[in-house]
């Protein structure tokens, strides 16, 4: 009797959960279906037309490598079921705004989808030349994707929203190389960087400011030149751009380095690098935009592209190359940085008036640079 009621019951729960299952389906059906009724069909019709019409051309700097490149294409094309014939040139804002700005004035040909810039770039090569177009972000894609809202409008300053979305952050750490240095001795701020034992023993960049003009957005532009002034006092090894300074702690040419950052280190570590990072006590962040010029040859696929890469795309590109935004409580970097360092300040630029600040820096720390980086 014990038995035929144990079976009993059995087979009720296993009922029970055969219910459960088909409810399960059944409402994954329906959340697949919502998100399908909530896409904006008239962009992704007029975006599969302009794929046919020739090849997309990107002209985003990250992700470098061709294999992620490919990853966020495949992902793209595999989201809409659409198939597009693109070319991905990975060039850093310095080298493509010239080129662009060159092309756009010229009357040639534009890419469809620009990005990998800072507020200064992008307003001196496009903004004020009346070069980039309007784009509602929010309202074309805004339920297609509900976080573009975070991309469009919080991420990105009150006089650039409508225009443009925010990919990933570069997220300034002290990277250090573990045979040169144990994890207790290395510095949680720049400024100990100007202490006599690190002379000539830290690399930094000698073509482009950061992360020290952010920096004066917390401390101000006096304090910020005082700092690039003592570094530089302290003999570092000067290299081109933060991927050379990162390169350098990783053959163990110096013990760290000022300029670098979370993705470039994990990329380095992932190919064997002595290499590993720590968050700074005040974390200067530079915010890496993306946006659409005016006559792209394909806009409304452009648009669609930078607006799923700012949202659903943004696993991809993490994935692939550490590529992520702090404030993004989901993200692998995020949660690291806030483990080793619960009490992190993240200095970036939110106002205009910080945005003057920083470039009032940039100025007077790239002078400061010059008049020995060459000596």
């Amino acid at each position: 009797m014990q038995t035929k009621n144990n079976s009993g019951r059995l087979a009720e729960k296993g009922k029970a959960l055969s219910i459960r299952a088909a409810l399960l389906f059944s409402a994954g059906l329906l959340m697949s279906h919502a998100a399908v009724a909530a896409d904006n069909q008239a962009i992704i019709d007029l975006a599969r037309q302009e794929a046919r019409s020739g090849t997309f051309e990107i002209m985003v700097s990250s992700p470098k490598a061709e294999r992620a490149q490919r990853a966020i294409m495949d992902a793209f094309q595999k989201r809409f079921d659409i198939k597009v014939n693109w070319n991905w040139t990975p060039l850093t804002s310095t080298v493509s705004a010239p080129r662009v700005h060159q092309q756009a004035t010229s009357g040639l040909s534009v890419p469809s989808a620009i990005g990998g810039y800072g507020y200064n770039t992008y307003e001196h090569w496009f903004a004020q030349n009346g070069l980039d177009a309007t784009v509602n972000w929010v309202e074309d894609f805004g339920e297609m994707f509900p976080q573009i809202k975070s991309a469009a409008e919080d991420g990105v300053l009150v006089e650039y929203r409508n225009r443009m979305l925010r990919q990933w952050d570069v997220q300034y750490v002290m990277v250090y190389n573990k045979n040169l240095v144990k994890l207790e001795e290395v510095p949680k701020s720049l400024w100990e960087l100007t202490e006599p034992k690190w002379e000539g023993r830290f690399a930094m960049a000698n073509n482009t400011p950061p992360p020290l003009d952010i920096l004066a957005v917390d401390v101000g532009v006096e304090k910020a030149v005082e700092l690039a002034e003592k570094l530089v006092a302290n003999k570092p090894r000067f290299k081109q751009g933060p991927p050379a300074v990162v390169g350098a702690i990783s053959n163990g040419e110096v013990a760290v380095g000022v300029s670098g950052y979370t993705a470039l280190a994990e990329a380095q570590k992932a190919r064997g690098a002595p290499i590993e990072w720590v968050p700074l006590e005040v974390m200067p962040v530079g915010p890496l935009f993306m946006f659409m010029l005016k006559d792209a040859p394909q806009p409304n696929l452009g648009k669609l592209f930078l607006a799923w890469l700012a949202t659903e795309g943004s696993r991809v590109q993490e994935q692939e190359e550490y590529l992520s935004l702090f404030s993004n409580p989901d993200s692998v970097t995020t949660k690291k940085i806030k483990e080793m360092m619960p009490g992190v300040k993240v200095v970036e630029v939110k106002t205009m008036e910080e945005l003057k600040q920083s470039e009032a820096a940039a100025k007077q720390i790239m002078q400061a640079v010059a008049n020995v980086a060459g000596k």
